[in-house]
């Protein structure tokens, strides 16, 4: 038996908060927060969490939720599905749990419920102490590292950094390498972020050490902003990330790239009021307002003390025994004090340094320790008299650090300085491969952790070690002088090549986001080798690891600079004696794929295109065909040559047949989808796009389809706008519901942008719009952080049919067309159109009269008809409107067959013409199903019921 629903439970009062597991949600603020970091939630999908809060543990049904967040519109049950998902996906990453989308239950056939144990309380009963107001973070900053040790000694210094931030903009921690500058910029990161809980705050991350050149340092500041380097106008999106966020971004290793910084610097805080710097560095950036903050050493006893606890007031003494201690050291007393003392004195109160040696402190007595270590850098002082103290007592530390190391351990620390960021076990250990007991390298390992020369980080879920700038720096230099360097180089370049094939074949098994996790970090690994092979001229070798590196780049979203480096690898092979054929091929079919999404369907992609096609056919090999099959065929549909499109689909379904290989099954169906339904043929469409979805095993991620759009949302996308074309809405909703859920299951921006480009038309076509601009903004936002220029377009092309479909409403209001008309590709202009059809032009009238456009010529004719209709030529005008009712009823797009029908009764009721008006109308709505309700069938029978016909 129904019931209507008990309203008052649905009616949230503004002052309430929640809390369930780490989750604190505040209505009145409508903000969700793990631990005091917000959680980034779109506006319905926190309305629906709201909701099933109030009802925890009862089942919430999906027209309830629809009443509640969508009152009064007319709404299919599908979007709360889209918003189901993303609510489960803003938890699940905001979570370190792994079950913990297991929030909220779907119940089937009756709708959701929230699951965990919640807590109700009042903002107002809340103190500050118990719920600090955390400061803001724009999700997409790369977050600095945790700091897993304790700062010693540096408290006055973290003051005068924070102090310094209050007043100026850019602050910069300047000191000899080991002193200590990164612990401390990590540290004041922490409390500036939650320093003023009255003051939103974000903080943001960027590593400069991996880089070997300033060729990066843009693109390195702007991915860790979450802006990629994909526009010219990259500062236009760093300007909208920050708009409104106060932020401070931590520029980590400077000083190897100051040239290229400083200046870049300086733009930015020129352009973004709302942005601090702090940087860390050897030297000043001499950047104009720039507050530098020297560091020094902790400070050392004046005289060896006999008491312990004397001698711990020196932070020196203190580091050095926390850390000894806490490598396995056993407890002092004061019959250490003298020694300990000495021993920081020694060191000058260098952080590095005491790390490297305290490591010693577990194996040795620190009498012993003291004893060796005075007699190495009283040596050390003597023969290096021209450098700068404190340089000199690091590098004895060093000096002394590596002199105690085993063979095995020596051998390893030198060839460890090619990696340029953080590395596993096996990428180290393959770095002595020819050493015959693996045993013992693992064992080298394990004792450069102990002793401090590799930095071991238990937060990091993969790839754990990684070496400090300035020990990489110093075995670099021992690599180099022992001539091992190009041995390493190569090993190093292979390592990441084993790397690359590894993460293709992980695409299949793992989800987006672990793939990331186990992969996005090589980065800058890859680069490096990369460029190394090219300075050795190994350009094979160079090309390899550029095709087996391309799930990276487009994982990561560095497309733009994937396609220079595409481009160079190209050049770089062609000019070979014996290039090899199949490399060429692989690396034609990605740059055919990076242009795309980076500047979009121009003729460059075209003709690499061809020759991506010639050598897959020279080739025969099954995967080039189908991928650079369906480069050619995207191509055209993006450029508006559906015909030309189609033949490449078909020739790609031949392919495929022979093959049998389900994903290219799965592939070919979803391309004759994309441009049977561009050239008009809404029959094939629908029938391939189901088949595509019924083809077991499609959907997995290959290295056949890994640069491709995921293979569900996909099909889902273009069936979404098939379907609707087609007169059946609510199996269009379902398919775009489908098509977002998916999409946002995987993680993936292409996918999701796609599964957008069907959802956004299909929303606005069925009058949707609050729904429609949700959708837009989501494309927008997600285009744009991810530097897909393509898609980016695409999404102002919707926002543009939306502010286009009030003048359409006002014959006195004619409409403007956008400034980037003539930019715009033919199908961008043509789904516009189909918005409004005041954006006809001449040029679309006679794309279709000749052909070509077919998917929307139909509507094209309507709205040539309505312009002939305005200027008095009615004749013209209803020859225009039968013609596109024609084509309509032949493609079986019902919903232009209505709006071509309304267009000619409206017409025939106006020369008075009302049974003939009538009967267009009686014979449109012939053969609807009861579900089968769109603004076009409604607005008929509107016409009919009324008494006047008109």
């Amino acid at each position: 038996m129904s019931s209507q629903p008990d309203t008052s439970k649905l009616m949230p009062r503004a002052d309430t908060l929640w809390r369930f597991g780490p989750f604190t949600v505040r209505e009145s603020e409508r903000r969700v927060d793990r631990d005091g970091m917000p959680v980034r939630l779109g506006s319905r999908s926190f309305d629906i969490l709201i909701q099933l809060l109030w009802r925890a543990g009862e089942v919430v049904s999906k027209e309830e939720l629809l009443q509640a967040v969508w009152p009064g519109v007319l709404v299919d049950e599908g979007s709360v599905r889209v918003h189901i998902s993303s609510l489960r996906k803003a938890f699940a990453d905001s979570s370190s749990k792994p079950d913990s989308a297991d929030w909220i239950l779907n119940v089937p056939s009756k709708g959701y419920t929230f699951t965990g144990r919640v807590e109700r309380g009042m903002v107002a009963e809340v103190t500050h102490n118990a719920l600090p107001n955390e400061p803001l973070r724009v999700a997409g900053f790369v977050a600095p590292p945790l700091s897993l040790t304790q700062l010693m000694g540096r408290d006055t210094d973290v003051d005068k950094a924070l102090a310094a931030l209050a007043d100026r903009r850019l602050v910069s921690v300047v000191g000899s390498g080991g002193i200590g500058k990164s612990r401390l910029a990590l540290r004041v990161t922490e409390v500036y972020r939650t320093r003023d809980a009255n003051r939103p705050r974000s903080v943001a991350f960027a590593d400069l050490a991996p880089l070997v050149s300033g060729d990066h340092v843009f693109s390195t500041l702007a991915r860790s902003l979450g802006v990629p380097i994909e526009e010219a106008d990259t500062f236009r999106l760093l300007q909208s990330r920050i708009a409104g966020t106060h932020l401070l971004l931590l520029i980590d290793n400077c000083e190897h790239v100051l040239e290229a910084l400083a200046p870049l610097v300086m733009r930015l805080l020129v352009a973004l009021p709302g942005l601090r710097i702090l940087a860390t560095s050897r030297e000043a950036l001499q950047v104009e307002g720039e507050f530098v903050l020297r560091l020094s050493p902790l400070d050392v006893p004046a005289a060896a003390h006999t008491s312990l606890a004397v001698a711990l007031q020196s932070s020196a003494v203190r580091l050095l025994v926390e850390r000894a201690e806490a490598a396995g050291a056993q407890p002092f007393d004061d019959s250490h004090a003298p020694a300990l003392s000495q021993v920081s004195r020694y060191l000058d109160g260098i952080p590095l340094a005491i790390e490297l040696v305290a490591g010693r402190l577990c194996v040795q007595s620190v009498d012993d320790l003291l004893l060796r270590l005075d007699d190495h850098m009283g040596l050390y002082m003597e023969g290096n008299r021209a450098s700068m103290p404190r340089h000199r007592t690091l590098a004895a530390a060093l000096d002394w650090s590596v002199a105690l190391l085993s063979p095995e351990e020596m051998r390893l620390f030198r060839r460890l300085s090619v990696f340029r960021g953080r590395f596993d076990v096996e990428a180290a250990l393959s770095m002595v491969a020819d050493e015959p007991d693996s045993d013992l390298s693992l064992q080298a390992l394990i004792g450069l952790t102990e002793k401090s020369l590799i930095s071991f980080d238990r937060s990091e879920p993969s790839a754990r070690y990684r070496l400090l700038d300035t020990t990489r720096s110093y075995a670099a230099k021992l690599l180099m002088e022992l001539g091992e360097k190009e041995v390493a180089i190569e090993r190093h370049a292979m390592q990441m090549l084993d790397v690359m094939n590894a993460a293709t074949e992980d695409l299949s098994v793992l989800t987006v986001a672990r793939w990331n996790e186990q992969y996005a970090h090589w980065l800058d690994d890859v680069r490096f080798a990369i460029d190394q092979c090219f300075v050795r001229g190994a350009v094979k070798a160079a090309s390899a690891l550029s095709v087996a590196s391309a799930p990276l780049w487009f994982h990561v979203f560095q497309l733009n600079e994937f396609r220079q480096r595409l481009a160079l690898a190209l050049q770089s092979l062609e000019a070979e004696q014996h290039p090899d054929s199949e490399t060429m091929t692989w690396l034609r079919v990605a740059l055919t794929n990076a242009i795309l999404h980076t500047v979009g369907p121009v003729p460059e992609m075209g003709q690499v295109g061809e020759r991506a096609s010639a050598g897959a056919y020279a080739s025969q090999s099954p995967i080039l065909l189908v991928q650079a099959r369906w480069g050619m065929c995207f191509f055209d549909v993006c450029r508006g040559d559906y015909a030309a499109g189609l033949r490449h689909a078909h020739a790609l379904r031949d392919h495929t047949a022979a093959w049998a290989d389900p994903i290219g099954v799965n592939l070919s169906h979803r391309m004759l989808a994309l441009t049977s339904h561009f050239a008009g043929d809404f029959v094939a469409a629908q029938l391939h796009g189901q088949r595509a979805l019924s083809v077991v095993g499609g959907a997995k991620r290959v290295r056949g389809n890994m640069l491709q759009v995921d293979a569900n949302v996909a099909s889902n996308a273009i069936l979404a706008r098939t379907l609707w074309i087609k007169g059946h809405p609510a199996q269009s909703h379902a398919a775009s519901a489908e098509a977002i859920r998916s999409a946002l299951a995987t993680g993936q921006a292409l996918s999701l942008c796609f599964a957008l480009f069907g959802a956004c038309p299909v929303a606005i076509w069925s009058g949707n719009l609050d729904q429609a601009r949700e959708y837009v903004q989501m494309m927008i936002d997600e285009a744009e952080q991810r530097g897909l220029v393509y898609w980016n377009r695409w999404a102002r092309c919707f926002a543009e049919g939306l502010a286009g479909m009030a003048p359409m409403l006002s014959e006195d209001r004619p409409l403007q067309k956008p400034r980037a008309w003539a930019a715009m590709e033919d199908p961008q202009k043509e789904t516009l159109l189909t918005f409004c059809p005041d954006y006809v032009d001449d040029a679309m009238i006679a794309r279709a009269w000749h052909g070509q456009g077919q998917w929307a010529a139909a509507e094209v004719y309507r709205a040539a008809g309505l312009r002939h209709e305005r200027h008095g030529a009615f004749e013209e005008a209803r020859s225009l409107y039968l013609r596109a009712l024609a084509l309509a009823r032949r493609q079986g797009a019902r919903v232009w067959e209505m709006r071509a029908s309304i267009s000619l009764a409206n017409l025939l009721g106006e020369r008075d013409d009302l049974a003939a008006a009538r009967r267009v109308l009686d014979e449109a709505l012939q053969g609807y199903a009861p579900q089968d309700e769109f603004p076009e069938r409604l607005l008929a029978q509107k016409i009919l019921a009324s008494p006047s016909n008109s």
